[in-house]
Order: structure tokens, then sequence, then C-alpha cells
């Protein structure tokens, strides 16, 4: 596969630490070698900034970055780069047409329009990772985002216009969808870590044993909250800050954030306890991150953030803002510590319990360096790419053998499709509802849960159970997760949205019970959670999708997954199943009731229920 990865202001050839180079630079490397391991040929567009640049360079075998003329060839900052996109539009469409790609991969929203423009006469598929949000850069910067003006109204048009959005994080879905992005064309691939870099294992800086030592890794900017740490210094006496990051050492005394934050420092009467290091190179920041007792990344936002998982892949405790995709990636109070942002008291007080306890740190670095593993491995998140490619060039081979109909024809005709396919599926919700009436008579409960309109219908499911569906018969219990609020917002503030339904099953869920979950996209990473807490507890599993596939079908025990053109047609079909199971429902409860009219079920009528569980997986 050919690959047009676009990165208009973040080249992987950049030295790392600048006021505009830090994690995308990152990624979009090393996404790039992972896809050219995996046979694709990449070819990397960023802007020229420099005359001496050739047109070409050869970063690996099967990577090229390739400049492309836009606006002088001088650094500028990447705010001032939006009036040279539409040049920088005509050069990617210019080397499109002599070398055309299968596939192209915009990163940051000025890479995205630019790419939507030079691929639309060429009928392109575009695959869009942002990075950063324009709507969550205003919300926390307010009157500071020095963005161009037109960026929000600019994201959404591209979030309407791509084939796919590869978020970063779960944080960024729901960002996407409240912008009007379709479920079904989102998916979570969040950024990697160079496990064969970042290790426990290996050499330490130097440092001086009478401190407790934390360290900042990262671009130079005040909304990346190094002042913040600074701040809470005075309140941990025993502990030192080393700063990586920003220009070379012999050049932060022309740095204006350098500058101010060594006035801070001496104005706080900690400035022989900070350490401004600079610029480092790449491969001296292991040994650096294992001298640290505890790593500190504490954005006012942050998209994913980098330095985290680099800390967790070397056995390091992280100490992390809980906002972005820090929310997923370090988990607090097992590989780390979330912080309210812009909060140096509880940034003191959480450091200084965490740092007086060589145990727990411990404990947490071993975690980290686990998940970091499990979770972050580039060639586990390079595969989670690539199957994204395929599917959307299938998805585009498709609509072109196919020509569909337009409007609400098209509407009734995938609607149509959908129900011959759930017809091959009208057994299996048979056997569901048989066995879910046993087991509820049987003093069992239903667990449902949903997001956005898939909570609508499970919420519908429980309804209807709790109440009835069209034959008269007694209450059963069930439960829609999502309903009440007061827990959701709770468990989401204190845990993070991916377990605001795990969490209530660990609660409500008892052996023999049944969750089911709904989902077109099937990749939401809150029920994934909470199938994965149910299977562990011993409940059943069920899931309602769109097509295969996809990780929560996978992960239950039984799955009905409906080939689906569109997120309203799933919502449709997965109406229509739940009233099949209700129906199925209504005739096992008035059976097993009727044997004795008025009785209460007893053992021998549901016991079918004592079957082996792997029966119904």
């Amino acid at each position: 596969m050919k690959v047009a990865m676009v990165s208009e202001h973040a080249s992987p050839l950049a030295a790392l630490g600048g006021v505009d180079a830090g994690g995308q630079n990152v990624f979009v490397e090393a996404l790039s070698r992972e896809l050219a391991r995996r046979g694709c040929e990449v070819v990397v567009y960023t802007r020229r900034d420099d005359t001496t640049l050739p047109r070409r360079v050869p970063l690996c075998a099967g990577v090229e970055v390739e400049h492309v003329a836009a606006g002088p060839a001088v650094a500028l900052p990447k705010d001032d780069l939006f009036p040279h996109m539409p040049q920088f539009a005509a050069g990617l469409a210019r080397s499109w047409r002599r070398e055309r790609p299968d596939l192209v991969h915009a990163h940051f929203w000025m890479s995205g329009h630019a790419s939507l423009s030079a691929a639309e006469s060429m009928r392109l598929a575009v695959v869009q990772t942002f990075h950063a949000l324009g709507t969550v850069k205003r919300r926390y910067q307010g009157g500071m985002d020095t963005s161009p003006p037109q960026r929000i109204e600019i994201e959404r048009q591209i979030v309407a216009s791509v084939d796919r959005v590869l978020a970063t994080c779960s944080d960024e879905v729901f960002e996407l969808i409240r912008m009007g992005a379709e479920n079904e064309r989102i998916t979570v691939a969040p950024c990697g870590v160079d496990l064969g870099l970042f290790s426990p294992e290996g050499p330490t800086d130097r440092r001086d044993g009478r401190l407790k030592r934390l360290l900042y890794v990262g671009r130079l900017v005040r909304r990346k909250g190094v002042g913040n740490v600074i701040e809470a210094l005075p309140r941990m006496p025993a502990v030192e800050l080393v700063v990586v990051g920003g220009p070379p050492q012999a050049e932060l005394d022309r740095d204006p954030e350098t500058r101010r934050l060594a006035r801070l420092a001496r104005h706080r009467g900690v400035a022989d306890r900070v350490q401004l290091r600079g610029r480092v190179a790449r491969q001296r920041l292991p040994a650096l991150i294992r001298s640290a007792d505890a790593v500190v990344s504490v954005p006012w936002y942050e998209p994913f953030g980098i330095v985290p998982l680099e800390a967790m892949a070397c056995g390091v405790p992280v100490i992390a803002s809980a906002v972005g995709g820090m929310i997923d990636s370090v988990v607090d109070g097992e590989t780390g510590i979330h912080v309210p942002p812009r909060d140096p008291e509880r940034l003191a007080e959480a450091a200084t319990e965490l740092l007086a306890d060589r145990e727990r740190c411990r404990a947490y670095g071993l975690a980290g360096a686990k998940r970091a593993r499990r979770l972050y491995d580039w060639r586990r998140v390079g595969s989670q790419v690539l199957d994204s490619y395929r599917q959307v060039i299938a998805g585009r081979k498709r609509s072109v053998r196919v020509p569909r109909p337009d409007g609400s024809e098209a509407h009734l005709a995938a609607l149509s499709d959908g129900i011959a396919a759930l017809e091959a599926e009208r057994r299996r919700l048979d056997a569901w509802g048989e066995w879910l009436g046993e087991r509820l008579l049987a003093g069992g409960r239903l667990l449902a849960a949903g997001n956005g309109g898939s909570a609508a219908e499970a919420q519908h499911l429980t309804a209807e159970l709790v109440g009835r569906f069209q034959a008269e018969r007694r209450p059963l219990s069930a439960i829609a997760l999502h309903a009440d609020s007061s827990s959701v917002t709770a468990i989401g503030n204190d845990y993070g949205v991916e377990e605001i339904f795990a969490r209530q099953v660990e609660a409500h869920g008892r052996v023999g019970d049944v969750l089911i979950a709904f989902s077109t996209s099937g990749r939401s990473e809150n029920l994934l959670r909470a199938v994965a807490t149910a299977n562990r507890l011993g409940l059943v599993t069920w899931a309602m999708t769109g097509p295969r596939p996809n990780p929560l079908a996978e992960a239950s025990d039984e799955a009905v997954a409906l080939a689906a053109v569109s997120t309203a047609t799933a919502q449709e079909l997965h109406l229509v199943a739940v009233h099949l199971l209700c129906g199925a429902v209504d005739r096992c409860v008035n059976q097993l009731d009727g044997a004795e009219p008025g009785a209460p079920t007893t053992i021998a009528s549901v016991r079918r229920l004592s079957r082996p569980r792997q029966a119904v997986r």
C-alpha cells in the first residue's frame, strides 16, 4: 500500500523540544516506520522551511520525506502557516499526480484542509488525525489562543468530509461527536512508545542523592504547566525539578519562555532546585527518565501526551493532569496519580505523598511498564492503523462497485438490506430471549449500556422488561447503566469516562446475570471495559453492534453484528432486534409462569440455567 503521510509543520526530521516540535513529530515518524516495516511505501509530506533541503530525503527503508514549498523557506510558527496552505495543497496535488498514493493520512487540521483540497479531483481516500482540536484549545486557553479564527469551522468541515478520523483517545471521541462526527467513522488509534529505546533496564543519569527528583520533558510553552510545577516546589523542600525541552542549553537565555520560568523560580525561592537542561538528544532521554523518582506532566490540556508513555515504559511513575489522553494512558492509583491542571497546591500534596512512599513508586513503575508493553507498543498501534486504512479502501471500492440511490430512497434501501441481514440472527435472538427469561425469573438481572443513540436502545430494552412489551406479565429486573446521571458523572469525574459502565457492572452484576452492550462501531472503550469486567465476574455478555470485525463483538460471549451502511441504519436495526428479544422473553416468561399459574418460579422450571456457560458462547 502506498501511503501519503501529510504533516505540514511537524517533520519527522525536526529536532524535538522546540515550540512547535514535539509529540506529532514523534507520532508521524514512528507510525511511518512501523507501516514501512509492514510492507507499506510511505512518503511524508511536510513544509519546506530551509532553502538547502533536498526535495526528498530517505528516513528509513520504505519511508521518504518530501519537502513541499509553502510560503518562505524559513521556520515559521505553525499558527502563521494557514495563509500558505493553498500553495501547500497545490504542491501535494502535483506530487500525487506524478505518484498516486492509495490513501492519504493527514496530521493536524491544516494538513487535513490541504489534503482534502489536493485529493478531491483524484478521489483519494483521506484519513485524519487531529492531534489537537481547536475547540479544546479555545476552551482552555481563551484569549491566549493564537490559532487562526477559521480553525474551528475548518475542523468541522474536515470531520464531515474525510473517510475516517483516527482519534488518539476516548476524550477526543466525545469532542468529535459533539462536532458532528459519525461514530462509525471514528477509530481510536493512540500514540505508541518505542519499547526498544524506552525500558526499565539501562543506564541512569547522575543526580544528587539527597533530593528526590521530578522530571519534566516536552515543549516549553505556557500551557504545558511547567510554571505550575515550579510554583509547587516551595511546598516540597526536598525535591528538585529537572526540565528538558526548548532550545539547546547554550541558547536558553534567548528563549522567552525559559526566561519566564527562570524568573518564576527565583521569585519562588527555588532557583537552586530547578535545572533547565534545554534540548536533549532523544537517545539520552531514557537515562534521564530512569533517574527520576517521578515524571510530571501537568498541562492545562493535552490531546494525548507521549512523555507519560515513555516514563511508564521506563518503569517510572507519572504525575499527570486528568485531561485528554492522559485520562486513558495513566491509570490513577495504578501507574501514577491524576491531579487537576493549574493547581500547584494539589500537585505538591500528591507528589509529596507519592515520593515519600518508595514501595508505592515501585509498584506504579512496574504496573506502568506492563501497561505500556501491553497497550502502546508501536507494533500494536501500527496494526490498528493499517486495519483502518484497509477498511477505508475496501469501503471505497464497495461504494464504487454498487451505486446506491440517494436521499430517503437510499435510507429505506439500506434498512431493507439490514432487515434481511437481521433475519439471519432471528434464531440467536430467540435463544437469547429464552435464556434471559429463565434467568430473570430465577432472580437474575439484566444490565444494559450504550453511548449516544445506542444508549436510547439500551434504555428502551430495560423499559420493556421492567414494564411490559406486549403480553401482560410480572416485572423483570433490568438496569440501564447510563440512565443514572449522578453515578455516570461521578464515576466519570473520579475514574474517567472509560470506567462509567465497568464500575457499575462491578457494583450490580452477579454470576449468571446478563450484560448487553449496544454500539454501532463496536469500539467504545467504556463498553469494552464493561464487558471485560462482566466476563471476569462471571456474567453472560452479549453485544449488539455494527459490522464485524469489531472488538466488542469479539470480547462478548455472543454478538448480533449487523452489516449496516450507517449509524442510523444500525440503530434502527438494533431497535427491531430489541423488540424481537422482548417478544422472546415474553413467550418464555408466560410459558414458565403458565405451567403453575400464580406460583413462584421453581428451580425445576429454570433447570436449563445450570447448563455450562460455554454453551452460550
